[in-house]
C-alpha cells in the first residue's frame, strides 16, 4: 500500500486539532480544569455537572495520557507522513469504539459522545486521504 500521496496538510490538520485538547491534559492544573469543563458541558446535556473526586493516581493517568498523545501530535507535525495518517485513523477508530463501549455499558458522562464524533471525523478524513487513488507515478 502506498502512502506518499497523502498531503502533509491532512496529517498536520488532525495533529493540530488533537493538540487543542491533549496539551491541556499533560499539565495537572490544566487537566483538572479541562475535566471540570467537560463535566460542566455534561451537566448542560442532562448528566452530572461536577466531576467525581480524583485521587492522585487518576490524575496521573490523565496527565500520562496527555503526555503520550501530545508526543504523538508532535511526531505527526514534524513527520507528516501518510503512514502516520493511516496509523492515526486506525487508532481513532479504536478510540471511538472504546468510548462508545463506555457510553453503552457504563455510566460514563454523556459528553464523551462528542469525542466519538471527533474521532470518527478524524478516521474518515484521514482514511479518505490514504485510500484516495494516488496519481500515476
Amino acid at each position: 500500500m502506498r502512502f506518499d500521496h497523502v498531503p502533509a496538510r491532512t496529517v498536520r490538520f488532525w495533529a493540530w486539532l488533537d493538540s487543542s485538547v491533549t496539551w491541556t491534559l499533560a499539565i495537572p492544573p490544566f487537566a483538572a480544569g479541562f475535566l471540570r469543563l467537560l463535566y460542566r458541558i455534561n451537566g448542560w446535556l442532562g448528566g452530572e455537572s461536577a466531576p467525581p473526586a480524583f485521587g492522585s493516581i487518576q490524575l496521573f493517568f490523565v496527565c500520562l495520557s496527555g503526555v503520550l498523545i501530545s508526543l504523538w501530535v508532535v511526531v505527526r507535525l514534524v513527520y507528516p507522513s501518510g503512514q502516520l495518517a493511516f496509523a492515526d485513523a486506525i487508532g481513532r477508530a479504536f478510540v471511538a469504539v472504546l468510548i462508545a463501549y463506555f457510553l453503552i455499558f457504563t455510566d460514563a458522562p454523556r459528553v464523551l459522545a462528542l469525542f466519538v464524533f471527533t474521532e470518527l471525523a478524524g478516521t474518515v478524513g484521514q482514511l479518505a486521504a490514504v485510500l484516495r487513488r494516488p496519481p500515476p507515478a
